[in-house]
């Protein structure tokens, strides 16, 4: 059977100024050494940091609610680390783009190998479940080449029509095939034959309220997305949990564990709460490498 991959829809004519001015010049910064790239994700730190303030305040009220029992200079801590990193997702998010398979592998270790393999083997599709820490955009570029199995990366579509054609650009460079959200039922309804590995971001903040499964997360009642639960119990996908360590600049290491081998015997919401669990769990030990800046608790539940 053909596989169901996604095709690019046209841009609007005033995102063409993306890819025709902007796009080059990131694919010649994409050529530059990482030591060289480090020096700009200093650079960009300090004007989104000290100079611009760049969502300062949300990541600042994030912290607080998150974490009431530290200190102030600890969650200053936090903070002034969460910047580093982030200028160096921008970097490293831009060298994809010209990264070779064999840089990849060396910088993106995946430590438990063997899951995909045996679920390879036995011809099983399978969900994964990651989160905003570390560099998401590395694992969708690691997945296809450590994985034998097709990959499918869900994404939520970018408002800016040339900004998400250069990241999709990025995310199928080695053969993994991004799906847009909306489209995700479709596609995975269509390739129902081909063994799958189908990844999301399982802290993602739903469009609203509405809908979602409510769990305290980080001191906070939050809405949780049932996407990936209720997916798993519709295509009876087993389904897997990937957390990813920041060792140091450039480099990192994505463990992969079971969440739930047979989603249906699990009660509603079941699946989301641990998908909550194992989020926070990542998050708490190294908390600068999430996505502080990520506006998570927009939403309130309803009375």
């Amino acid at each position: 059977m053909q596989l169901l991959t996604m095709k690019r829809t046209v841009m609007p004519e005033g995102h063409w100024s993306f890819t025709l001015l902007i796009w080059p010049f990131l694919k010649l910064l994409s050529i530059l050494p990482f030591p060289v790239l480090f020096a700009i994700s200093d650079g960009l730190r300090f004007v989104l940091y000290r100079l611009v303030g760049y969502r300062i305040k949300v990541v600042r009220e994030n912290l607080v609610r998150s974490f009431p029992e530290k200190s102030d200079s600890e969650r200053k801590q936090i903070e002034k680390d969460f910047y580093k990193h982030l200028g160096d997702l921008f970097v490293e998010t831009v060298k994809g783009m010209s990264i070779s398979e064999s840089e990849m592998k060396r910088r993106m270790l995946n430590l438990d190998q063997h899951h995909y393999d045996e679920l390879f083997n036995k011809e099983q599709s399978a969900i994964i479940v990651m989160s905003h820490c570390g560099n998401w955009e590395w694992i969708c570029l690691m997945s296809q080449i450590a994985c034998q199995q097709r990959v499918q990366c869900i994404y939520k579509t970018l408002s800016n029509g040339g900004f998400d054609r250069w990241m999709y650009a990025i995310r199928s460079k080695f053969g993994a095939n991004p799906i847009p959200m909306e489209q995700t039922l479709r596609v995975l309804d269509a390739n129902k034959s081909v063994v799958t590995v189908n990844a999301f971001i399982g802290d993602q903040n739903p469009s609203s309220g509405k809908g979602s499964h409510w769990i305290n997360f980080l001191n906070q009642d939050t809405p949780f997305m049932m996407g990936p639960e209720k997916i798993a119990k519709k295509f009876n996908m087993p389904l897997y949990y990937l957390a990813s360590r920041k060792v140091r600049r450039g480099f990192y290491e994505a463990t992969t564990v079971p969440l739930c081998l047979d989603p249906s015997s699990m009660a509603d919401g079941e699946i989301t709460r641990l998908i909550a669990e194992h989020t926070e769990r990542e998050i708490l030990q190294q908390p600068h490498i999430w996505l502080w800046s990520h506006r998570r608790w927009k939403h309130k539940r309803s009375a």
